[in-house]
């Protein structure tokens, strides 16, 4: 069987995350690499965005929404952006998501998360 996905890769923002002070003095780096599985029937016959799933749609909604308050947990950014996903579109039957934050430790390039879920598994 095909899949098929819509991926939204390497999406750099300045968030402001994190339970240590240091990380409330203000945003840090943060990267995102988002994957949207549609339904197997999914198709474009007429070249129109009205027919895809729209991924600058998807781009602004995530900016927007981790641009617009401090998180504690990466936990809770990653489910934040599961749940902006399966709002995008009932196309989405499920997503694959990773966080990072990229300046935390020198000696690492990132500490994230990695969530893979389809759309019942959510809704439970």
């Amino acid at each position: 069987m095909m899949e098929k996905w819509i991926r939204l890769e390497g999406l750099r923002l300045a968030v402001s995350i994190g339970i240590h002070d240091f990380e409330r003095i203000g945003p840090q780096p943060y990267k995102l690499d988002i994957g949207l599985r549609l339904v197997d029937h999914y198709r474009t016959i007429n070249d129109s965005i009205s027919e895809t799933v729209d991924y600058d749609k998807l781009r602004s909604s995530v900016t927007t929404h981790l641009e617009s308050r401090h998180f504690n947990l990466q936990e809770t950014v990653i489910q934040n952006v599961v749940g902006l996903c399966f709002a995008l579109d009932n196309r989405v039957i499920a997503v694959d998501i990773k966080t990072s934050k990229t300046s935390v430790y020198p000696d690492c390039d990132a500490v994230g998360l990695h969530y893979v879920l389809n759309r019942d598994e959510w809704n439970l």
